[in-house]
């Protein structure tokens, strides 16, 4: 069996992990690029970094970075003057030093996470949505443009959300490989990451949208939980660009893409079938590797 996964954050790297560990699957991660953004010279790429290291069982306690890493090289570069809110590891800098080196050599975003992907002994296959740049870019209620970083990491995504765009999408094309995966997929998946600022930036790339739209099984998982996120803005950002809450605001967020919604187990009262998608419910709280492979093969029964 075939199998896609459309993939940002934490969520989506733990179901990718659970989709993996389901041994007679071909699985493919296509991963979001809008949170990449240069800091200090290096090309950091957050989402496609804490799903490599998550495939490979080296992620850090709190779901990113590198387990057992140290901050040594971060803690000194403030004797600089530098900003070093971003967090980074100093054996999560020799993969941002080589991802910047072979991009500056020419090679694309995707043979460079390939070469990565492989380094880590990885089997499944993950892919950028796009070698193009194509970069989330926040306006608050305030008035402030910001980079996705700017919004998350350096003001706590504490900002309400006026708009949000995707700057580059139109020009950008998917990754060798995205489409293709796409379409010859049994099962596209999307997973439970923050719909707008995880899996929208990948959706802004118009083939892939197009792409998914035409799939005849796509199934997406809610990241809330009683309409809650557990982690990140997504249930806050639904409701500040007037999309919805809770369940209505996911199947919102999907509207002409999906088939399925897979809804945790608090929000069984919102099964069903509700505007043309069947809404099931499970428990989706996956931190647990065995829990990820149990919803795993949960979706690919349904």
């Amino acid at each position: 069996m075939k199998v896609v996964e459309l993939s940002g954050g934490v969520g989506g790297a733990r179901m990718a992990r659970g989709l993996a560990a389901v041994h007679d699957i071909d699985l493919t991660v296509i991963v979001n690029v809008g949170d990449d953004l240069p800091t200090h010279g290096l090309h950091i790429a957050p989402d496609l970094d804490t799903m490599v290291y998550t495939l490979a069982g080296v992620q850090g306690p709190h779901g990113w970075g590198r387990s057992g890493d140290s901050f040594v090289t971060n803690s000194e570069l403030a004797r600089f003057g530098l900003n070093n809110d971003f967090k980074l590891g100093d054996l999560d800098l020799a993969l941002k030093i080589f991802r910047t080196l072979r991009l500056t050599e020419g090679s694309p975003l995707s043979e460079v996470t390939d070469t990565v992907r492989a380094s880590f002994d990885i089997r499944s296959s993950i892919i950028p949505a796009s070698d193009d740049p194509v970069r989330t870019v926040v306006t608050t209620d305030e008035g402030d443009v910001l980079s996705f970083q700017e919004y998350f990491v350096n003001r706590g995504h504490r900002d309400h959300v006026a708009s949000i765009e995707f700057e580059g999408a139109k020009t950008a094309r998917p990754a060798p490989g995205v489409i293709a995966a796409i379409e010859s997929a049994d099962t596209v998946i999307i997973g439970p990451s923050n719909p707008v600022m995880s899996i929208w930036p990948i959706l802004s790339v118009e083939p892939i949208r197009d792409a998914v739209r035409a799939h005849h099984r796509v199934v997406a998982i809610s990241p809330l939980i009683g309409g809650r996120a557990l982690r990140g803005p997504a249930d806050v950002v639904l409701s500040d660009l007037g999309i919805g809450v809770g369940t209505g605001g996911v199947l919102a967020a999907y509207q002409g893409l999906i088939e399925m919604l897979v809804v945790d187990s608090v929000d069984k009262a919102d099964t069903g079938t509700r505007e043309g998608v069947k809404v099931v419910a499970h428990e989706t709280l996956i931190s647990e590797p065995a829990k990820a492979e149990q919803l795993a093969r949960a979706i690919l029964g349904l």
